[in-house]
């Protein structure tokens, strides 16, 4: 017994105990032989769902681009690529230069309602949308960005000619300078001599009754761009040149200008895009365009669809040569103004 107990610590003070067995590891040769193209499911679904996502967005925006792409390829595409070749043919379809001679007859003659007087007068109504309607704009924005007395009611007033018809407006304008109507009345009463027939049915005063017309109505969309424009201007960089003495007139040429400059540019470069589409409502105010009253889009117009000496020719070969030597003539000249106006540094805020 005592043998037995002696052996027992014996085996206790050598620390005899029995050894831990190791987890086994993977050998080399058991690692090289799982196949890399064994994807776990999950993997794989995750990939199949994603994939079948990308499918339906790829659709989706197809759909959506389908009807614009199209609208663009049938209404103006096409349209453009027929009004090209249309220049260079005649009302047979061949292949000519007439078109051109005939324009250049046009262009030169002197008796009628001819392209040049339609130039003359479409450069005239560019020249006010430009030099004086869009300067009274920014104008007029900047005193109904300042709060004067009763902004809110001239923005409603500057608003209205978007909203009442076009028919209206004229109706209401013919009346007011007619002989027998109010403002007529007060040119007589102010001792102005007026034409017997009035201003609209004068040949040397019709065109300018017709541009004074556009300028009453040209406050609409412009104003409401360059208002937002000013509204988003830091109202401490307002407030810190007012403390240093700043009139209004130095804060709108040399502070809100140049931080609405993004604004101002794209709005001139538009304008220039249409200066040779610049015109009134001549329609409204003389259907066949008479009284020297011609402009270039009436002009097409009327040898599209108008009636009387200059309607409905059905000579498209014609009105696709204007069209063509216009844009040769438009096209550099906007790309030239363009990369100066570019030039002008933008202020960021």
């Amino acid at each position: 017994m005592e043998a037995e107990f002696e052996d027992a610590l014996e085996h206790a003070a050598q620390g005899e105990t029995q050894p831990q067995q190791a987890a086994p590891q993977a050998s080399l040769q058991d690692v090289l032989s799982d196949s890399p193209d064994q994807v776990p499911p999950q993997n794989d679904l995750a990939k199949k769902t994603k994939s079948a996502m990308k499918r339906r967005e790829t659709l989706f925006l197809i759909c959506i681009l389908a009807l614009p792409v199209l609208n663009w390829i049938v209404f103006w595409l096409s349209v453009n690529v027929s009004s090209f070749a249309l220049a260079f043919q005649d009302n047979t379809g061949e292949w000519s230069l007439i078109n051109f001679t005939l324009f250049w007859d046009e262009l030169t003659s002197p008796y009628g309602d001819t392209v040049g007087m339609a130039i003359l007068n479409t450069l005239k109504y560019f020249a006010v949308n430009l030099l004086l309607i869009f300067p009274l704009t920014l104008v007029m924005s900047y005193f109904i960005y300042k709060r004067v007395a009763g902004y809110r009611l001239f923005r409603v007033i500057f608003f209205l000619p978007a909203i009442i018809s076009g028919i209206v407006l004229v109706s209401v304008y013919s009346n007011m300078i007619s002989p027998t109507g109010p403002i007529g009345a007060l040119l007589k009463a102010m001792g102005v001599q007026m034409p017997e027939a009035g201003f609209l049915l004068d040949p040397n005063t019709a065109t300018p009754a017709i541009l004074i017309y556009c300028v009453w109505t040209g406050f609409t969309t412009n104003m409401i761009i360059v208002s937002s424009a000013m509204s988003r201007i830091p109202v401490e960089v307002l407030e810190s040149a007012r403390l240093d003495g700043c009139s209004a007139f130095k804060e709108l040429i040399f502070l809100i200008l140049p931080m609405i400059w993004s604004s101002v540019s794209t709005l001139v470069i538009f304008l220039l895009t249409g200066i040779f589409n610049a015109s009134g409502p001549i329609l409204l105010f003389h259907p066949d365009g008479g009284y020297n009253t011609m402009t270039l889009s009436f002009w097409i117009y009327l040898q599209v669809y108008g009636g009387g000496s200059y309607g409905g020719t059905g000579n498209y070969g014609l009105v696709s040569c204007a069209g063509l030597i216009f844009t040769c003539i438009g096209v550099p000249f906007i790309l030239l103004v363009r990369h100066f106006i570019e030039k002008i540094p933008a202020v960021e805020y």
